[in-house]
């Protein structure tokens, strides 16, 4: 016991030794850690601010939007986040298939329409929507865009999701649908 103690001093002197003369660095006033999360109270206040006509369409419709800001990612009202996970991480198994490439709009929105229409009939829980990336589009991606404002509409659309990058990315959406 008293040779650690000897040598826990012997060690610090000499690091104090060593140390002699040494500046220490300045460090940033700020961090690269993340911003603080907002409490739930002031994130309700914050909502009647500027922002209140969004949030007030989220409350009308019924419908949120979770995840990105790209619409890449979005649920209804009353389905889990859980639900969601799920859906993002290809749980759900893809019952069929609709692929809209070199589609217009007008022809990919009568088509996907009738797709859901078919896939609820048959009873599939899930599908996958493939609208392309829209890298060769003038104007962005036409196909894409619709394809998401129409499933967002869609009565019997709970979510859909992205997809993962070796099914397609952001060029395909899983579709989760509701049961009958």
């Amino acid at each position: 016991m008293v040779k650690n103690v000897k040598k826990r001093c012997l060690d610090e002197h000499l690091f104090r030794q060593a140390m002699d003369g040494v500046v220490p660095l300045r460090t940033p006033a700020t961090t690269d850690s993340k911003v603080p999360r907002v409490p739930f109270q002031q994130r309700r206040t914050n909502a009647a601010s500027p922002d209140t006509t969004r949030a007030n369409s989220i409350l009308l419709t019924g419908h949120t939007q979770a995840g990105t800001n790209d619409g890449s990612t979005f649920r209804k009202n009353g389905v889990q986040k859980r639900v969601m996970q799920k859906l993002k991480r290809g749980h759900y198994p893809i019952g069929d298939q609709l692929d809209m490439h070199h589609m217009t709009t007008n022809t990919g929105q009568r088509v996907l329409l009738e797709f859901i229409a078919n896939a609820q009939r048959r009873t599939i829980e899930c599908v996958r929507v493939i609208h392309g990336k829209g890298l060769r589009s003038e104007n962005g991606p036409k196909l894409k865009t619709m394809t998401q404002r129409v499933l967002r509409e869609h009565s019997q659309v709970l979510a859909f999701s992205e997809c993962k990058p070796a099914e397609g990315g952001s060029g395909a959406l899983n579709v989760l649908l509701k049961s009958k």
